[in-house]
């Protein structure tokens, strides 16, 4: 082979892996359009159905998801421990017999019931009320972190399949250079060695393709656990990678923290605990117990009706709630404590989340305007030196390698940035199911 039809076919591989690079790195519009993110890449049946969206999954989630299910049976429930709060002692009867032989016996038939003192119903209906605000903020709160774990496992999914797509392109460029290599020493042009390097290459590369197809299906069943429902593996997800959403400022973001989920559970702890500590006081006061009803008394034969009323009032002697009273102070004083550490841990967890997609944004941006670039040029330079007989083919091998881990890093940092997003809205407690907010494009 001369020299001028080898640098034909190794300029011709080096364009192929550039524009490969290319579509990777910032797809036109156009081309996201027609090419469907599937995890296994073929014809569309016509009868298929169309692709699930992020908005899609999401009301998937909400729909199907055990664990929100769970908490939305969790806050009803609490509504019946409202109502049950509430409801005053029932009333007793009792029948007390007195000899039973027909001339000489005494029947007494009474009604007695339990008045609450102290205020005890109104300390537990206190109590069953900041459990309903607890039940619901918890609600609240499992629904934003399916929201953040779904559209974590969405984007998830298409950085696997973007990864896919960049490490076979990758192992299909080492095959053809590994061919070439392969060739020019059998012409004697390059040792063997070079070659049989360029085969391990090879190698390597087909086996990091394969690896990322293992890494695909595990990001399609972790959306499919996420969203808890079965029409996620049936259908294919499209969406877009490289849109990235915006974040509102740190300052307001944090500003958001008392109204957040994780937040308001705390403080529904907090203010249950105390009130908890009302109804342990409360129960210090002895309930009293009236009574009324009937006597029927039968002497000789003869019988009389008597009216009989009485009271009932505990003696607190041996037990005056002491203990009770004491470890519901110490438990109030806990979930006090509790707050404010759940406070301080939420503004941690909020500036490092933003700091987080600070970082991914910024360095998916760098990577995309300058890293790539620069990549491909390298391999573009290295490419024309081998031809020239400048460089080794291991050189250009190096050059390669580079240039897919820069684009697969760039792919992981969108991951990353969408993943941070998704947890910033779990701390500020977004809805589910939510509408994507306004978003800047990363092209």
């Amino acid at each position: 082979m001369s020299i001028r039809s080898f640098s034909v076919l190794l300029l011709a591989a080096t364009a192929a892996a550039a524009a490969s690079a290319h579509a990777q790195a910032g797809p036109s519009p156009a081309d996201r359009a027609t090419d469907p993110p599937l995890a296994q890449r073929g014809a569309p049946d016509e009868g298929a159905q169309a692709p699930l969206t992020l908005d899609d999954v999401l009301g998937l989630a909400a729909q199907s998801n055990p664990m929100l299910r769970g908490a939305r049976e969790a806050a009803d429930a609490s509504a019946g421990a409202f109502m049950q709060a509430g409801a005053r002692p029932n009333p007793q009867l009792s029948l007390l017999q007195e000899g039973f032989s027909r001339a000489e016996r005494t029947s007494t038939a009474l009604v007695n019931q339990t008045i609450e003192l102290g205020g005890k119903r109104s300390a537990r209906l206190e109590v069953a009320s900041y459990g309903r605000e607890l039940a619901l903020a918890t609600l609240d709160g499992r629904a934003a972190a399916l929201r953040a774990q779904v559209i974590a496992a969405f984007y998830g999914l298409l950085a696997a399949q973007r990864q896919s797509q960049v490490a076979q392109e990758s192992a299909d460029i080492a095959a053809r250079s590994a061919d070439l290599a392969d060739k020019r020493a059998r012409a004697g042009k390059v040792s063997p060695v070079e070659a049989t390097k360029a085969k391990v290459a090879a190698t390597g590369a087909q086996i990091e393709a394969a690896n990322a197809m293992t890494q695909l299906s595990a990001a399609a069943e972790k959306l499919v656990n996420a969203t808890g429902s079965a029409v996620v593996r049936e259908r294919a997800v499209i969406g877009d990678l490289e849109r990235v959403p915006t974040i509102e400022p740190l300052p307001q973001l944090l500003a958001r923290i008392d109204d957040a989920p994780l937040s308001r559970m705390a403080k529904a702890a907090m203010l249950r605990s105390n009130a908890a500590v009302s109804v342990e006081r409360a129960r210090r006061m002895p309930d009293i117990t009236i009574s009324a009803g009937m006597k029927r008394v039968i002497t000789a034969g003869i019988g009389d009706n008597q009216a009989v009323i009485g009271v009932s009032i505990p003696l607190p002697i041996f037990d005056s709630n002491k203990g009770g009273l004491l470890e519901a102070v110490h438990k109030a004083e806990q979930a006090s404590a509790d707050f404010d550490g759940e406070q301080a841990g939420l503004r941690l967890a909020l500036t490092q989340a933003y700091a987080s997609y600070q970082i991914a944004t910024q360095e998916a941006q760098r990577l995309k305007a300058d890293v790539l670039p620069a990549a491909r040029d390298a391999l573009n330079a290295m490419s024309r030196g081998y031809a020239l007989g400048k460089f080794s083919f291991l050189d250009v091998l190096d050059a390669q390698r580079t240039l897919f881990q820069e684009q697969s890093r760039y792919v992981q940092s969108l991951a990353d940035a969408h993943a941070a997003w998704a947890e910033l809205g779990r701390l500020v407690g977004t809805p589910l199911p939510s509408g994507l907010p306004q978003t800047t494009d990363n092209h």
